[in-house]
């Protein structure tokens, strides 16, 4: 991430949850990676971490380092994949099948929004990127979402993309089935056309720097992000890409909410709880604030 005077970091934390007391732990690891944001840190087959890309003190990076944090002594290796995307920042990325990486969008050098799809077999000998073939691509963008639901399929939701000249914010949703002979972007309404529409219900406003999570059954929750004229995002949104008319449905759940609203990151931890770390306020940054979901309470998601 990017530390005090606007210096790339490259320490790596740990929080065990499962513990009484949960204290953050810093990882000594070997062979640390360039210091680096604006990257993704994405999980493989459980304990496996790959981080790509960002921006470093050298510019643009297209580099592919993982770490295994089971091992007894944690060292960054790097992955020489042949035939590498451009170097970016801003990019999403998600992991399919626990072993592949999956890498879209993001800004290259000059400012140009990308709007390609690379995936990268990491269980191969000697990895090579494979760019993902498609007639038509979401417009590009940055700071957008990629969640991935019901086995092979992603969805895109958000980020800045470019629209004629300018550069808006998104609430658009598309989907691709990377098990298809033949994957074809399409808007969540089921057409491959551009201007097609989105789900029905309220959407969430247009946003980037927002997080997306997958939950059991293939439900996407959306939180926080940078959205016009307001320092909050912290309202929650769900969305089920599987039903027949997928709609927006905004939810109201008790307990104290975080201050910040993006520039945050997120995961899940088994299936039933999302973790929320740091973010910005609007005012200032609130960087080790540690908030928790509950997707399984008697309030529920259902």
């Amino acid at each position: 991430g990017e530390g005090v005077n606007m210096q790339p970091m490259n320490d790596t934390f740990v929080l065990d949850l499962s513990a009484a007391n949960p204290e953050w732990r810093h990882v000594k690891v070997s062979s640390p990676p360039p210091g680096r944001w604006g990257h993704t840190l994405s999980c493989l087959n459980g304990s496996w971490l790959v981080v790509f890309g960002g921006c470093g003190r050298q510019g643009l990076l297209n580099d592919v380092f993982i770490l295994d944090l089971d091992a007894q002594q944690p060292t960054w290796r790097e992955v020489s994949g042949s035939a590498p995307p451009l170097p970016r920042s801003w990019h999403s990325s998600c992991t399919l099948d626990g072993t592949k990486l999956v890498v879209s969008g993001g800004c290259a050098d000059s400012g140009v929004l990308l709007s390609d799809t690379f995936l990268l077999d990491l269980t191969m000998e000697k990895p090579i990127w494979k760019e993902i073939p498609v007639s038509w691509t979401p417009p590009s963008r940055l700071g957008h979402s990629l969640t991935v639901y019901g086995g092979r399929k992603i969805l895109m939701f958000g980020g800045l993309a470019k629209s004629g000249p300018l550069r808006l914010r998104s609430s658009d949703v598309y989907t691709i089935d990377l098990s298809e002979e033949e994957p074809k972007w399409r808007y969540l309404t089921g057409s491959g056309m551009p201007g097609a529409g989105n789900p029905g219900g309220k959407a969430p406003p247009p946003r980037l720097d927002h997080v997306a999570v997958s939950l059991p059954g293939g439900r996407v929750l959306i939180f926080g992000g940078s959205v016009a004229g307001l320092h909050s995002a912290s309202q929650l949104y769900l969305l089920d890409p599987t039903e027949e008319k997928p709609t927006w449905r905004m939810l109201n759940v008790p307990g104290q909410q975080p201050r910040f609203a993006w520039g945050h990151s997120t995961c899940v931890v088994g299936g039933t709880r999302a973790l929320v770390l740091g973010g910005h306020t609007g005012e200032e940054w609130i960087l080790n604030e540690l908030h928790e979901l509950s997707l399984a309470s008697k309030h529920g998601l259902e």
